[in-house]
């Protein structure tokens, strides 16, 4: 077994170094004292006119020239005011997780960046709970400890001026605990809690503990306070009234000393009895036995009398010894038992050096342990090192002499020819690889006049999971078709898909998402408005519409479950748009859902139904883009691939049993002339949208039956997950919309539009939308009028009875409309 070093505990008070040097005993329950030294300040260092730093640095010089510090340990205190002392019951829970535990309870309690204080931690009777494995479950206690880092290193520094390397850094109330516990408390037949004064000159540690838990106080009276009080009260200097102070018994007038000093008396009783008294509420089964009192202050004449007085109950004594410490050298020494009851953190600090205290934590900032250890292995290093140049000097005289042997003519000449052979065979790989790379740019050349099936073939799942988050109303509403009553109910909850057109943009973020307008913006999930996409990918267009009227007083009565009149606005808000944000769509790749365009007209009516199912004004549809790389031109762009008009039935449509057919393959951008201007078309899907609704078109005006009808245009992104950049978790997804719904940056700042200015902000983009088509006509017509003009004129025809007119000249083709191919 290893010998255990002496310790020197080093403890630097207001009025004095107290040191003492401990070794172990003979027996594990008893410590022997080989040296001690005490040395006073000439001035205390809270007085106004004292230098504190000199008088520390004076102190530890006059110390390390008395004793020889070769060979122990050394351990200081640091003052516990500016400490943080915490006790903490964890849950139960497996031991091998309480360091994680109480790192995240050190960030909850200490109120700094853990960077910025060194701290330690401590389980609470960890000696009788060795036994188990770290799968055990306990409920642990463990005690908190930390101090800020400048703070240490303040205390620390005039130690590293004067040249002594510490060991243990400890707070003065946790060395007298440990003193208490190990030297007064283990062992004694003590039956309660102990509370320990020591009383310093400008404050007092007060602990209280069973010998096992602690509770500590600092209470901001000390001897100094006295003196303050008689030189106040007495007119006399502080060096008089110190003097006076500690021979009150043989002052030509004690009663007039006391009296001056009462009322400090009492303040310090009153602290001692709100601390007991709190104590004692906090752990009602407690008792308090004795008070015990440390530190020269205490031996004020009258101060135990009072306290006995005053304190109800309790005994109160001042230590008279120390009871598992023995060397005469030391305890017989006069000055040493004059200045025993300053020695008490010191004592509680060499405990903690021979590894005898209870409370272990050890607060020297870990960069100095560390570079200390790198000092000890240094001697390590350099023998490795030594050891690493002898193995290399070795390999590289064998490598010598295996170079002797074939460094010779012959050798040489092998060695050219080989190296020529492999210069010879390094340019027929280099003919090879250019020869191989002119084919692979031919075949890529091919390749890209060939349309690729990947994005097509991903389309049909794309639908049908487009299909399952729109609303069904027989689904959802438990709405059976069959019952003639829910019709019109059903007709209400439908959603009419009359076009579904896919663009693709290289940089979604700034070709869509940044010129979408606030009002619609605000109208995105928290976490989609707050998260702009990144990166290439499909805007998906949804247009389509609904007839869902606004709510009567009676919709309002019934629960939202049972609501079938929500309004325009609100339905697509309430019903249509939730249903596209949802964790398991965002899976599949859809995100930033956003109503990007609407119109809602109140008086529909069979006769605009008739006119085309269109709605007044067209929708602002993205134009058409280039085609991602390798995409395979306008196949990559999803113009024949996707930009189309869907019929109706019972999955996409919401069984409204029909939808607007019609319209022109390969279209992904602005609304051609046709579509614009209504095109006369009426598909049968438009009767089959009403359900019914409308009636005979030759009814009376009288019977005519107005809905109200809600054109609008949903978008989004369309990322599909690749092996490269899988989708997210479900619960990743979660928590991430839970936590943007619930942050503070998201709670009333963003103002929801109301419907006019939905309204109001739609025809605006749809007068733009018409304008730029009415510029697209013109240029179309002037162009044909131009080709009509310079074309040559037709030759005559020959008089040959039934030879057939010759055929008109050919119409030039029209020019594209802005943004199609």
């Amino acid at each position: 077994m290893a010998k255990i070093q002496p310790v020197w505990a080093l403890d630097i008070g207001q009025a004095a170094l107290k040191a003492l040097k401990l070794v172990p005993g003979e027996t594990p329950d008893q410590v022997v004292a080989e040296a001690f030294d005490y040395i006073e300040h000439p001035k205390i260092l809270s007085q106004p006119d004292a230098d504190a730093d000199s008088l520390i640095r004076e102190a530890l010089a006059t110390f390390m020239d008395r004793n020889d510090l070769k060979g122990c340990k050394v351990a200081i205190a640091v003052p516990g005011q500016a400490g943080l002392v915490k006790f903490i019951k964890l849950p139960p829970v497996e031991k091998k997780r309480i360091p994680d535990i109480v790192k995240f309870e050190a960030k909850q309690q200490i109120p700094f960046d853990l960077n910025e204080v060194i701290w330690a931690y401590q389980q609470i009777g960890d000696e009788d709970e060795e036994e188990g494995g770290d799968d055990d479950f306990t409920m642990a206690e463990v005690g908190l400890f930390a101090m800020k880092r400048d703070q240490i290193n303040r205390a620390i520094l005039p130690y590293k001026i004067a040249g002594i390397e510490i060991d243990v850094v400890q707070m003065s109330p946790i060395a007298l605990y440990n003193f208490i516990a190990w030297d007064q408390i283990k062992g004694s037949d003590v039956k309660g809690s102990v509370v320990l004064i020591d009383m310093g000159a400008d404050h007092t540690d007060l602990i209280i503990t069973d010998g096992t838990r602690i509770w500590q106080r600092n209470v901001p009276i000390g001897g100094n306070h006295f003196t303050r009080a008689l030189t106040k009260e007495l007119k006399l200097t502080f060096a008089k009234a110190e003097h006076l102070k500690k021979n009150a018994t043989k002052a030509p007038d004690p009663k007039a000393v006391f009296t001056a000093m009462r009322g400090v008396f009492n303040d310090f009783a009153s602290e001692i009895n709100r601390s007991i008294g709190f104590y004692s509420s906090v752990n009602r089964m407690a008792k308090i036995a004795k008070i015990i009192g440390l530190g020269n202050a205490f031996k004020m004449p009258g101060l135990q009398k009072f306290l006995q007085q005053n304190v109800t109950g309790i005994e109160v004594e001042k230590l008279s010894s120390y009871q598992r410490m023995v060397g005469d050298e030391v305890t017989a020494s006069p000055q040493f038992a004059e200045n025993m009851l300053s020695f008490g953190v010191a004592y509680g600090l060499a405990l903690q050096g021979l590894g005898k205290s209870p409370l272990r934590t050890n607060l020297l900032p870990p960069e100095i342990e560390q570079v200390r250890m790198i000092r000890a292995k240094k001697p390590w290093i350099l023998a490795a090192c030594a050891l690493l140049m002898l193995g290399f000097t070795a390999l590289f005289y064998g490598d010598y002499k295996a170079l002797a042997k074939v460094d010779t003519e012959p050798f040489k000449k092998a060695v050219a020819s080989a190296k020529s052979a492999s210069t010879r065979g390094a340019g027929f790989k280099s003919e090879f690889d250019a020869a191989k790379a002119a084919w692979q740019a031919k075949f890529d050349e091919g390749k890209s006049l060939v349309l690729p099936d990947g994005d097509r073939a991903k389309w049909p799942t794309f639908l049908m999971t487009l299909n399952k988050y729109l609303p069904d109303p027989v689904k959802r509403w438990g709405l059976d078709p069959r019952v003639p009553k829910n019709q019109p109910i059903i007709d209400k909850l439908r959603v009419h898909v009359d076009r579904i057109a896919p663009v693709y943009r290289a940089d979604v973020a700034t070709e869509w998402f940044d010129s979408i307008p606030s009002n619609f913006k605000n109208l995105m999930h928290p976490y989609d408005r707050d998260n702009p996409p990144s990166g290439p990918g499909w805007i998906i267009q949804v247009v389509g519409h609904h007839y869902n009227p606004l709510p009567k007083p009676i919709d309002l009565k019934l629960p939202p479950d049972r609501r079938t009149a929500f309004g325009p606005v609100d339905y697509l808000q309430q019903i249509v748009l939730p249903g596209l944000q949802v964790p398991s769509f965002r899976q599949f790749g859809a995100h930033h859902v956003a109503l990007a365009w609407m119109t809602t007209d109140k008086q529909w009516s069979k006769e605009k139904g008739s006119a085309g199912n269109q709605a007044s004004n067209p929708a602002p549809l993205l134009a058409r883009a280039s085609a991602p790389a390798g995409g395979g031109g306008e196949g990559g762009e999803g113009g024949d691939m996707a930009s189309m008009y869907m019929s109706g039935g019972a999955g996409m449509m919401g069984g409204m049993g029909g939808g607007f057919g019609g319209g022109k393959s390969g279209y992904g951008g602005a609304m051609d002339m046709e579509e614009m201007m209504g095109g006369g078309m009426m598909p049968g899907g438009m009767r089959g949208g009403f359900g019914g609704m409308m009636g005979d078109p030759n009814a009376a005006a009288k019977n005519m039956t107005y809905l109200t009808r809600t054109d609008f245009l949903i978008q989004f992104v369309w990322q599909p997950p690749t092996p490269d950049a899988p989708a997210p978790t479900y619960e990743e997804i979660v928590k991430a919309l839970r936590e943007a719904e619930t942050s503070e940056k998201n709670k009333g700042a963003v103002k929801i539009p109301t419907e006019a200015e939905l309204e109001a902000e739609s025809i605006k983009r749809s007068k733009e939308v018409i304008e730029d088509v009415k510029k697209v006509g013109e240029a179309m017509t002037k162009a044909m009028q131009e080709a009509q003009k310079n074309a040559p004129a037709a030759p005559a025809a020959p008089a040959t009875p039934g030879a057939a007119a010759p055929a008109a000249p050919a119409t030039p083709a029209a020019p594209a409309a802005p943004g199609n191919p």
